[in-house]
């Protein structure tokens, strides 16, 4: 059940990236953020940082990602995690681009859960998980176009 939620979650965020990513037309201009791309890169660089905006009753709230290479340390993946208190997300760095998308998508969505107000020993019904989908996903995507990149870039 659980792998079947996440697989709707996975799909839900890769059709709002889709639908968010601005597509190019020949006569509107590339946005500002496009054009920080390196011609000498293949796909997208990752994200120094990621904004949770659409908080109630909070500001936005920006969270720091940090890359670092495999440790030994505990956690959700060789020292992979996310520092609520000091809103840092750290990311093991790997030579797979697919698997450093998909750690930072992993904490990123940890990350956006624990700023609504969710934590790892709640449960969760389908409507949770709807209303996750329908309102926080999109928000993520919008107020991150450089994570929106990154992950259509890397899957």
């Amino acid at each position: 059940m659980r792998a079947i939620l996440r697989g709707i979650l996975v799909l839900v965020l890769l059709l709002s990236a889709f639908l968010l990513y601005p597509h190019p037309h020949p006569t509107r201009p590339k946005a500002a953020w496009a054009s920080r791309r390196s011609t000498n890169l293949s796909y997208a660089a990752p994200p120094r940082w990621i904004v949770l905006c659409g908080i109630q009753d909070r500001p936005c709230v920006t969270y720091i990602v940090v890359y670092h290479q495999r440790t030994r340390a505990r956690g959700d993946s060789q020292g992979e995690g996310v520092d609520y208190e000091h809103k840092t997300i750290s990311v093991t760095w790997s030579n797979d681009r697919f698997k450093n998308v998909e750690a930072l998508e992993h904490e990123v969505i940890h990350a956006a859960l624990w700023e609504r107000g969710f934590r790892d020993t709640d449960s969760w019904a389908i409507r949770d998980w709807i209303y996750f989908s329908d309102e926080t996903l999109p928000l993520l995507l919008r107020d991150n176009p450089q994570f929106a990149e990154y992950l259509t870039a890397g899957y």
